[in-house]
C-alpha cells in the first residue's frame, strides 16, 4: 500500500509537470505575440516574467519527482528510462526561457513584414510540445500510441526547420542593418529549436517504448 500511494503520487506529479511545460509554451507564445504587435518593453518584460516563473515551477517539480523516485525506490526497473526522459523534457521550457530572455535583454525587434512567419513558427512549436506531452502521457498508459503520436512531432518539427529556412533567407535578403539581421536569425534559430527539443523528447520514447517491447 505504501509503495502504491507513493506511485500515485509520482504520476500526479508528473502529470502536473507536464501542465507547467503547457503553461510555459502558452507564456512563451504569448510573449512573442507581444514582440510581433510591437508592444512596449514593460509587456514584454511581464510576459518574459510569466515564462520565467512557470519555467522555474517545472524546476522544482522535476526535482521533487527525481528525489521521490530514489528515497522511495520507486519504478526500479525503469527509474532510469523515466529519469532521462524528464531530464530531455526539461530542456524543453528551459529552451523557451532562453529564447523570450534573449528577445528581451537584446532587445530584438521584429519587423512587421516577418512577424507572420516568426509568429507561424512560434504557433507550430507550441503544437510540436503539445503532441509531445500528449506522447509522454501515453508512454504510461497506451504504449502503442505513444510511438504513433511521436511520428507527429518529426512532421511538425520539420514544418518549422522549413519556415525558419525561408524565413532566415528572407531576413538576409533585405535591407535590414546586417548586425540587426544576425540578432533576429539567432533569434528565430533560439525559437525553432524548442521544436527540436520536443523532437528529442520523441527519440528517448521511441526508445523507451522499445526497450518494453524487448
Amino acid at each position: 500500500m505504501f509503495f502504491r500511494s507513493k506511485q500515485k503520487v509520482i504520476e500526479s506529479q508528473l502529470a502536473q509537470y507536464r501542465q507547467s511545460v503547457a503553461d510555459c509554451l502558452n507564456a512563451f507564445n504569448s510573449a512573442i505575440k507581444q514582440r510581433c504587435q510591437d508592444a512596449d518593453e514593460t509587456s514584454v518584460q511581464i510576459a518574459f516574467d510569466k515564462v520565467y516563473h512557470i519555467e522555474s515551477q517545472a524546476d522544482e517539480i522535476r526535482r521533487d519527482i527525481e528525489i521521490l523516485m530514489y528515497s522511495n525506490s520507486l519504478f526500479p526497473e525503469s527509474r532510469g528510462d523515466i529519469l532521462g526522459l524528464l531530464e530531455t523534457m526539461d530542456r524543453v521550457p528551459n529552451q523557451a526561457e532562453s529564447a523570450i530572455r534573449s528577445m528581451l535583454t537584446q532587445h530584438i525587434a521584429i519587423p512587421k513584414n516577418f512577424a507572420p512567419k516568426v509568429l507561424q513558427i512560434a504557433e507550430l512549436c507550441c503544437q510540436c510540445v503539445n503532441v509531445m506531452l500528449d506522447s509522454v502521457e501515453k508512454l504510461f498508459t497506451n504504449l502503442t500510441n505513444a510511438t504513433v503520436i511521436v511520428g507527429r512531432i518529426d512532421e511538425l518539427e520539420s514544418q518549422v526547420d522549413h519556415i525558419e529556412s525561408e524565413l532566415i533567407e528572407e531576413i538576409f535578403a533585405s535591407q535590414m542593418d546586417g548586425f540587426d539581421k544576425i540578432l533576429l536569425r539567432d533569434l528565430i534559430k533560439s525559437i525553432a529549436q524548442t521544436s527540436d527539443r520536443a523532437e528529442n523528447v520523441g527519440d528517448r520514447i521511441r526508445i523507451i517504448a522499445a526497450k518494453r517491447r524487448v
